[in-house]
């Protein structure tokens, strides 16, 4: 009885080791599906459309300090005032600076005393000597004496000039016909030597200023033609040419400035206004990137681009920079026209099969 129950049970246990081996191997045939992506069309455009705001500044402009420390007592311009040359622009206390020409006038008043009495032992001396009355040592001392008194004059003398000088400096003056655009004191304000007090510009001579990314100036060199309009009245167009372009980026914003010389523009587009810069670049090739696709590990990039033969995605480096919009301007290892997964592209692995859903419309 005993040996009947255990061939039941031995029995049973081989039929579940079937059945469970039988389900595992029907499990390891069934195939498993292509995971399905959405990607995007990785874009190319001949032609760029380089648009930019900006601000009409001068191409010269002054800034004024005082060459001596004082206190203010008058600033006879604001800022948008027109000055002419020759304008006092702003004025400090002479007190001080007065008393310091009248104490040199007193200095060469009193060198000029003791060169005139040096000159006179020096010429009684030499009348002595002549006369056999005056040793050698006296006359060398006379005219010891006489030199040092001279010198001494000449010293006095360029101290009561560099005095008066320094009187000149307490008046800022206008060094041309401009327009004031900048002040930085006031009344009353006791203000260092070479401290920024007020600029002014020339109004004649303008440019259009516009910060463009590092990774676009490429497209730009100098002498390009730029249509500028206000954005008051942007159908009011002129044209301007680009004068200067800076030698580095910003460190912060990652641009580079741009002048665009406007030269006398009308008066629409004066100082401090703000503007619309554009212009159409041919020639080369602009890939675009969306940065849904971008991937970036200690700094390298990468997008998971779809193999059309093998209907796979393969891990694929490029270099790019941040473009125009949501998207990435693409320097190398795309095309015009790849495709690149755009949705879960974390969860994706080199090779794997994979099946489009849409592409994205970019």
């Amino acid at each position: 009885m005993m040996s009947m129950r255990l061939s039941a049970t031995a029995a049973a246990a081989l039929a579940a080791a079937f059945l469970l081996s039988s389900c595992e191997e029907k499990k390891a045939e069934t195939p498993q599906e292509d995971r399905p992506i959405l990607t995007a069309v990785v874009q190319s455009r001949p032609e760029v459309v380089l648009d930019f705001p900006g601000t009409v500044e001068p191409q010269v402009s002054t800034q004024k300090a005082f060459r001596v420390p004082g206190q203010i007592v008058a600033r006879n311009v604001t800022v948008g005032d027109t000055v002419r040359k020759g304008d006092v622009l702003a004025v400090l206390d002479t007190a001080q600076l007065k008393e310091g020409v009248r104490s040199s006038e007193a200095s060469v008043t009193a060198a000029q005393s003791q060169l005139a009495n040096a000159q006179s032992v020096d010429d009684r001396a030499n009348a002595l000597a002549k006369e056999g009355f005056a040793s050698p040592a006296q006359i060398d001392s006379a005219s010891q004496s006489l030199a040092a008194a001279d010198a001494n004059l000449e010293s006095a003398q360029a101290q009561l000039a560099k005095a008066r000088e320094q009187l000149g400096y307490a008046q800022l003056i206008a060094d041309y016909d401009g327009i004031v655009t900048a002040s930085t004191i006031e009344v009353g304000e006791t203000v260092a030597a070479g401290a920024p007090a007020i600029t002014i510009a020339r109004p004649d001579l303008r440019d259009a200023v516009i910060d463009v990314p590092d990774d676009v100036v490429g497209r730009i060199a100098a002498g390009d033609v730029f249509e500028i309009a206000t954005l008051l009245q942007p159908d009011r167009k002129i044209e301007g040419k680009v004068r200067e372009i800076a030698p580095s980026a910003d460190k912060l914003t990652h641009t580079i400035r741009v002048r665009i010389s406007i030269g006398n523009a009308p008066d629409v587009f004066r100082i401090g206004t703000t503007i619309e810069a554009s212009a159409r670049k041919t020639g080369g090739e602009t890939i675009l990137v969306p940065s849904d696709a971008i991937m970036s590990d200690d700094g390298k990039l990468t997008v998971w681009k779809f193999d059309r033969a093998g209907s796979k995605v393969v891990r694929t480096a490029i270099e790019a920079a941040e473009g125009p919009g949501t998207s990435y301007v693409v320097k190398s290892g795309l095309k015009g026209g790849d495709l690149v997964a755009v949705a879960g592209i974390h969860a994706l692995k080199d090779g794997q099969q994979v099946k489009l859903v849409e592409e994205a419309a970019r």
